[in-house]
């Protein structure tokens, strides 16, 4: 992958967002929908795209689809997402936001009785 197609994906807003909450750990397709408040097309067309890129993978557990980066999260990424989630500015502070909302999603999966894919609700998996 070319240095300017990583920063083509993370200038999207929506891509940039997606990224940062799969940095913390994998997450189904409809979680992610719901933290990020889109539709499933628009969700879809997004993880497509990265996916064709490499950046992002993604497995099946039962009806569910989990998605995750890629091993190993290239460097440029890395190093963008770390910058990016102690910058201050607004969509810096929508970063760290997601991870709070993600980690509050975390914890509701585990205390319920709601049905999740175990790779999801993972201990230590709550990006906090």
């Amino acid at each position: 992958m070319e240095a300017s197609d990583l920063f083509k994906c993370i200038a999207d807003p929506q891509r940039l967002r997606i990224l940062n909450l799969l940095d913390a750990g994998p997450l189904c397709v409809c979680h992610l929908q719901d933290l990020l408040e889109v539709t499933q097309v628009k969700m879809s067309k997004q993880l497509a795209s990265m996916k064709q890129l490499g950046l992002i993978e993604c497995h099946r557990e039962g009806t569910w689809m989990i998605y995750s980066l890629s091993e190993p999260v290239p460097g440029l990424l890395r190093s963008n997402l770390d910058y990016l989630r102690k910058a201050e500015c607004k969509d810096c502070s929508q970063l760290q936001q997601d991870i709070v909302r993600r980690g509050q999603l975390i914890i509701t999966l585990t205390e319920s009785e709601q049905a999740c894919p175990e790779s999801v609700c993972t201990a230590g998996n709550c990006g906090c």
